[in-house]
């Protein structure tokens, strides 16, 4: 039972650093911009994605039940992190080399390593969505079959007779 609790407290604060990296290069990036804002769209989405992502990891840190039965919004934030993933990748291209080509990978190097980074860490982040969502299902379906187990061990039967 506290095995699930432990495993989303390690998988919420992993997604808080995940997004708190991202948000941090792709900040660096917009502000060193001076491109539109139409231009920088795809960056802009992505700083906002980040900062939801921030915010919602923030809060539900604390380790309680409740945690789990957010699922269906860490899908919604899962799919969000993997349109940020395609918007990216999309923009990369072949410039840089292939996607998962980490040779140059850093938050600080060359803007080649900043966006394989800003890439490597939001595929990251969708996946640990994805997963505690997962754990999220599975969590509050085991819940729904330990009341029903309650339920139907405490109920008598109509057929019988009280000795009371």
């Amino acid at each position: 039972m506290a095995l699930d609790r432990l495993v989303s407290l390690v998988l919420r604060a992993a997604e808080l650093v995940f997004a708190a990296i991202v948000a941090g290069v792709t900040g660096e990036y917009l502000h060193k911009s001076n491109a539109s804002s139409w231009a920088l769209g795809r960056f802009i989405y992505t700083e906002v994605v980040a900062g939801i992502s921030i915010f919602l990891a923030l809060i539900w840190l604390f380790p309680f039940s409740s945690t789990f039965v957010h699922w269906p919004v860490d899908i919604f934030i899962s799919i969000l992190w993997w349109v940020v993933f395609g918007l990216l990748a999309n923009l990369l291209g072949d410039s840089c080399g292939a996607w998962f080509d980490w040779d140059n990978v850093s938050p600080r190097g060359d803007q080649c390593g900043k966006f394989k980074a800003d890439l490597a860490f939001a595929f990251l982040s969708a996946l640990l969505w994805l997963v505690s969502a997962l754990i999220g299902i599975f969590w509050v379906r085991k819940q729904e079959r330990r009341a029903r187990a309650e339920v139907v061990h405490h109920r008598r039967r109509w057929y019988r007779r009280s000795y009371v």
